[in-house]
């Protein structure tokens, strides 16, 4: 959810749009590397929410540069987006866990301990989701959709075994 990265990016400072992006890139680029179109909707989103907030400054020759901040609130927005329900889609699920715990410093030691083993028990229900159709005898695959199968299970035991990293659990 590229609003959690925004509210991240601007928890120090304000931001123009482009410093916004450039911060986010240089943060989270090893996993998203969001575009201008994509920054200025969820700025639109979190400015109508009165979560950003928005001053226009003027260069002394007259150019008009935006910046964006965080209204008093944000931090009860930012909570209620972090635990939005995830997607039943593994390819958003997985993008947006990862968003989440780029920006997990954010929460106390108690919220994050409960993202973590809402998480562990999500992996566990994509694991055995992966490992049935693996092992279903009515499904035939190709060598290619067992390749990519066999991959996915692997990167669901890679993510618990981060996941439970990050809770203290090995």
């Amino acid at each position: 959810m590229i609003e959690l990265l925004i509210l991240y990016s601007l928890k120090n400072r304000e931001r123009t749009v482009y410093s916004l992006r450039s911060d986010i890139i240089e943060k989270f680029g090893y996993f998203t590397k969001p575009s201008i179109g994509t920054i200025y909707p969820a700025l639109k989103r979190l400015l109508k929410a009165n979560i950003v907030t928005m001053r226009n400054d003027y260069s002394q020759g007259g150019k008009k540069s935006t910046y964006y901040g965080l209204a008093m609130h944000w931090t009860k927005k930012f909570h209620d987006l972090f635990f939005t329900p995830l997607s039943e889609n593994p390819t958003q699920f997985f993008t947006e866990v990862q968003s989440r715990i780029a920006v997990l410093s954010l929460l106390d030691e108690e919220l994050k301990q409960t993202f973590i083993d809402d998480i562990s028990i999500k992996m566990e229900s994509f694991l055995l989701d992966l490992q049935n159709a693996l092992e279903d005898e009515y499904i035939t695959y190709d060598q290619y959709q067992l390749a990519l199968l066999k991959k996915n299970i692997q990167d669901v035991e890679n993510f618990k075994t981060l996941i439970s990293t990050l809770g203290g659990k090995s």
